[in-house]
């Protein structure tokens, strides 16, 4: 997790500011006044997700990355593909859950074939839908039930050192992306009002819709990429050439390569531009903002 931590910080790292959220979350190693017995494990796993969850809001200027429909479409797909590998069962909850999701998904591959320019409100639609796909991914590839070790009445799984390293770097990026989900419900927290509620609510959307790339520019090399990755999805789903696992994990990476040939092409671009989106940089002003 700390690791992670320095990872989401690209570079601009805040040492005093992370020391900050880790004080913080130490109050979760404090007993319940109504806990007899201490259970440690328990209170550890509530540590690291304090941690995880203030070091979110801490953060969120360095976490939430700059996305485009194009990069937003990429990972629709690999979603898609990760939820019939491994979550669709045919049930009717399951098929009510596909149905719920089609919406955001139609939505993007609507947008990215007619290129309109974006509201606010479907700029925030299209954020939100991504932070679910980083979610759903996050739970696929590691399940909760892995967390069982931090209970005592459970058996203790043995793991690798490899795979304790992985599983905290999932833990915190998919604890942090699911923490600006629950932020988007505009719900009082103790001791604050309604308008100072709003108010962080409304700077926190504003954010992400600034990091949501509309350009409406486009390219062949996009289009090449994305069929393909549709392609080998499709025919590694009945061919099984590879491990489901590895495939979603390797296309999920295949943006940041993009990104590292992106830099050296475009030296003068943003660090954290989308690699989906093109040369120019993407903080552009709206129209009533250019007035």
């Amino acid at each position: 997790m700390a690791l992670e931590a320095l990872v989401l910080q690209r570079r601009d790292w805040h040492p005093w500011k992370l020391m900050g959220c880790v004080a913080l979350s130490l109050g979760g190693a404090l007993p319940d006044k109504h806990e007899t017995v201490y259970q440690p494990l328990f209170h550890v796993l509530l540590v690291f997700s304090m941690f995880a969850v203030i070091f979110a809001l801490a953060f969120k200027e360095d976490i939430l990355p700059v996305i485009s429909e194009k990069l937003l479409l990429s990972y629709s797909l690999i979603f898609w593909f990760a939820f019939f590998s491994y979550f669709h069962r045919g049930t009717i909850l399951r098929n009510a859950l596909l149905v719920v999701m089609l919406i955001p998904t139609m939505a993007t591959i609507l947008v990215a074939c007619t290129r309109p320019r974006l509201s606010f409100t479907l700029k925030l639609i299209l954020y939100t839908w991504f932070l679910c796909i980083v979610v759903g991914l996050g739970l696929f590839q590691f399940p909760f039930y892995q967390l069982r070790l931090f209970f005592q009445n459970q058996e203790v799984p043995w793991v690798t050192p490899l795979e304790s390293l992985c599983a905290g770097m999932a833990f915190l990026y998919l604890a942090a992306n699911a923490t600006y989900i629950f932020y988007l419900i505009p719900i009082p927290g103790k001791n604050e009002s309604w308008a100072e509620r709003m108010q962080h609510w409304h700077e926190f959307t504003d954010l992400m819709t600034q990091r949501f790339d509309d350009d409406p520019n486009t390219s062949r090399a996009t289009i090449v990429i994305l069929a393909a990755e549709f392609a080998v999805m499709v025919l590694n789903y009945f061919l099984h050439w590879l491990p489901g696992s590895l495939l979603i994990n390797l296309l999920i990476v295949l943006p940041g390569v993009l990104l590292f040939f992106r830099r050296r092409s475009y030296p003068g671009t943003e660090s954290n531009q989308s690699p989906f989106a093109d040369a120019e940089p993407w903080r552009r002003l709206d129209k009533d903002q250019e007035l």
